[in-house]
């Protein structure tokens, strides 16, 4: 078979969540700092639209590329591409990320626990993983500092009026607003784009990502978010 591009990647998923991991075939994207590099893959969307997209895609997956660290504590770098966007940091990703690091043998296992570094565009992610028989069996990571940027804000939404949110980062940015305020159920009709968040490290990281609208649990709630993900 003729082939113009080769690109090596491990399947993988963190309950159910796809998150795929490139191990050969992509070079390094330029850039400073992983941050930078990240930026590059979302501007340039070649990468991202060659393994989102269909036949090889689709708004289930997500792909990881494995690239040098630049912090030198860190065993490995990864950059996160997900299909609406290219976040500083994912939980399920960095589960997929060291789940195939160790059964590839790219870094060696050390059982029953392995403890390594991943920097993420959004910082360093500190991991540990049970093994057993070259497998790694469960993940834990450390996130990236989380913070609340704003408490109570105000926000105009077309058509809704002015919201009380709150806006926070864990690894990527959220909006959150209070369902029994508002006065609704958590129904996939009343999800909204929320507007805007900042991050005092990354200035092109202008955007909400998820909306969260938080109440008293009910087992039919499921939230379906015109960008991605549930609450």
């Amino acid at each position: 078979m003729r082939t113009s591009r080769l690109i090596s990647i491990v399947s993988c998923h963190a309950e159910g969540e796809v998150g795929d991991v490139i191990v050969g075939g992509v070079a390094p994207p330029p850039g400073d700092t992983l941050w930078a590099q990240s930026r590059f893959i979302a501007a340039d969307q070649n990468l991202r639209n060659f393994v989102l997209n269909e036949p090889r895609g689709g708004v289930f997956r997500h792909v990881n590329l494995l690239v040098p660290p630049k912090n030198p504590r860190a065993h490995m770098g990864f950059i996160i591409m997900e299909p609406e966007d290219t976040p500083p940091m994912s939980g399920s990703n960095s589960i997929c990320v060291a789940t195939v690091l160790l059964d590839t043998g790219i870094v060696p296992m050390t059982e029953p626990e392995t403890r390594l570094l991943l920097e993420a565009p959004g910082g360093l992610v500190e991991v540990v993983a049970q093994c057993r028989n070259g497998k790694a069996e469960r993940i834990t990571v450390t996130n990236v500092p989380s913070f609340a940027e704003r408490l109570d804000a105000s926000l105009e939404v077309l058509d809704v009026g002015t919201l009380t949110v709150d806006t926070a980062f864990g690894g990527d940015s959220f909006v959150i607003a209070d369902a029994r305020a508002l006065g609704f159920a958590l129904g996939p009709d009343e999800a909204r784009d929320p507007g805007r968040n900042r991050h005092p490290h990354h200035p092109g990281r202008q955007r909400a990502a998820r909306f969260r609208a938080s109440g008293q649990p009910r087992l039919d709630a499921h939230l379906v978010l015109p960008d991605r993900g549930t609450a």
